[in-house]
């Protein structure tokens, strides 16, 4: 929904106040030892959640380690879009050239034009072209973190991962990679700029009946560049559901977090046309 300008206002205040302390560590945050890659080529291989998926190839592309290409590569197959986008986005991060040739097998057979999109970003950054866009308004995300205490950089690589690839689809948007200045691609195409900034700020279990339930709420706030004007912001909660004993199974639990997470991103980007438009009007 919609805030007034004294309502956004202090939803920018808290947002900054309560990111600037986590910003730098999970900024820089790297895998550092080979278990950690193992790890993260494991569970892009097969997790059995796709949001596990998202994240572990998320997490690979800041690796800067070429043996990363392979199992990338591999995961251009995986049966949800989701993670071929990640995985795509990845491949361009890591900025290998070995990564071009697969990029183009899977273009050629890819059928989600979200994918494609992704794919054609990915392989325009290693050959250093721009790729062709018939995009009205340019996007890139900002700040996007975790407060909640849960789960640490994987659930925060996951939150970036799916609203990536839910902000991709909105209508008329093209996304910009995270590397990106974005004010001088945006000045030498004349197109106007938005920055998206988001936390996820619930993420809480509870009963409902015999079931146990995770819930989780995000909040997106839209910024007009150069001027940092504040336009609006949108929010988006939901929740997952499952048997009271999988509270005992922390891999399930996990699972139950990530889909409530992905739940609340979908919720709240429907909202987004309409804060996009009033932006930019």
């Amino acid at each position: 929904m919609q805030r007034t300008r004294s309502q956004l206002k202090g939803v920018k205040r808290n947002i900054v106040s309560l990111l600037a302390a986590v910003a730098v560590t999970l900024a820089c945050a790297s895998v550092s030892t080979a278990q950690d890659f193992a790890s993260l080529r494991r569970d892009l291989a097969s997790g059995q959640d796709f949001r596990l998926r998202v994240g572990a190839a998320l997490a690979l592309g800041k690796t800067h380690n070429p043996a990363a290409v392979a199992p990338l590569a591999l995961a251009l197959d995986d049966p949800n879009p989701a993670v071929r986008v990640a995985a795509s986005a990845a491949l361009a991060a890591l900025g290998q050239r070995d990564a071009v040739e697969p990029l183009r097998s899977h273009l050629a057979r890819e059928a989600s034009p979200t994918v494609r999109s992704q794919i054609e970003s990915a392989l325009a950054r290693l050959e250093g072209r721009r790729p062709a866009s018939n995009a009205r308004v340019l996007v890139k995300l900002g700040e996007l973190k975790n407060l909640t205490g849960a789960r640490g950089e994987r659930l925060a690589a996951t939150f970036r991962g799916a609203t990536r690839a839910k902000a991709a689809e909105l209508p008329g948007v093209e996304l910009l990679s995270d590397s990106s200045e974005g004010r001088s691609e945006a000045a030498s195409r004349k197109l106007p700029l938005l920055v998206i900034d988001g936390v996820l700020n619930r993420l809480s279990q509870g009963a409902e009946g015999e079931q146990m339930m995770v819930s989780a709420r995000v909040e997106y706030v839209f910024r007009k560049m150069p001027e940092h004007a504040l336009t609006g912001s949108v929010t988006g909660t939901a929740r997952a559901l499952d048997t009271a004993r999988a509270l005992a199974d922390q891999n399930r639990v996990a699972q139950l977090e990530e889909q409530a997470l992905e739940g609340a991103i979908e919720s709240a980007m429907r909202g987004a046309p309409e804060v996009m438009q009033q932006a930019l009007r």
